[in-house]
């Protein structure tokens, strides 16, 4: 008997298998950060042609074998396609995706950090919202969800502003995580804890975060 299953998940992860194959890596509500094969998903004409795009949002139905998934049908709710004509804001999504996947576990409930980065690529798309103020808040907010958060006292002398937006953050919840605006000194300020934990958290090179930088030149 085969096993089949449903998830909702978003791509964070596009390689290709073979000629026409793909081997896609997905975060999920139900099984937290899982590799799946798509077959015939890079042949002209096939129905996984963009579905499996890095980004797309949705539910995956999957095949269970022995010892891999293999995607047999998709229904995409979101495919974020204005990344398509907005190349810097693309490479902070795949910033946001490349550290959730460093975070996600296998068999593990996810859901907290998929609805996060689903809501930081929403937070792209906004033009109220600079791109960097949504990175910096991503980054504390999943460091805080994973419990690795470190009081950044040793950092720098900040203000009490500055800990009050940490006190926000921390109990915001992520529908209401980016409702908030802050003077260039906080940006500042929270900009360098961002980054400090960052540094101390995240022992892998992100390749997108390195691209990243030098497209913003930070």
């Amino acid at each position: 008997m085969q096993d089949f299953l449903k998830v909702t998940g978003m791509v964070i992860g596009v390689f290709a298998q073979g000629e026409y194959d793909r081997r896609i890596t997905l975060l999920t509500r139900e099984r937290g950060k899982i590799t799946a094969f798509v077959k015939s998903a890079r042949r002209q004409g096939s129905r996984f042609l963009g579905t499996t795009d890095m980004f797309a949002f949705g539910t995956f139905d999957l095949y269970v074998g022995r010892t891999s998934y293999n995607v047999q049908n998709v229904e995409i709710m979101n495919y974020f396609d204005n990344f398509r004509l907005d190349m810097e804001g693309a490479y902070y999504g795949m910033y946001f995706a490349e550290l959730a996947e460093f975070y996600a576990l296998e068999n593990n409930d996810e859901s907290e950090l998929l609805l996060l980065l689903y809501r930081a690529l929403q937070g792209l798309k906004s033009e109220r919202l600079s791109n960097d103020f949504v990175r910096r808040v991503f980054e504390i907010k999943l460091f805080m969800i994973e419990g690795e958060f470190i009081p950044a006292i040793n950092a720098g002398s900040f203000s009490d502003g500055l800990y009050t937006t940490l006190d926000y953050i921390q109990g915001s919840t992520i529908e209401k995580l980016f409702n908030f605006k802050l003077s260039d000194k906080l940006f500042s300020e929270l900009t360098e804890v961002a980054d400090y934990e960052r540094k101390h958290l995240v022992d892998r090179n992100l390749a997108s975060l390195d691209i990243l930088n030098t497209m913003t030149m930070q």
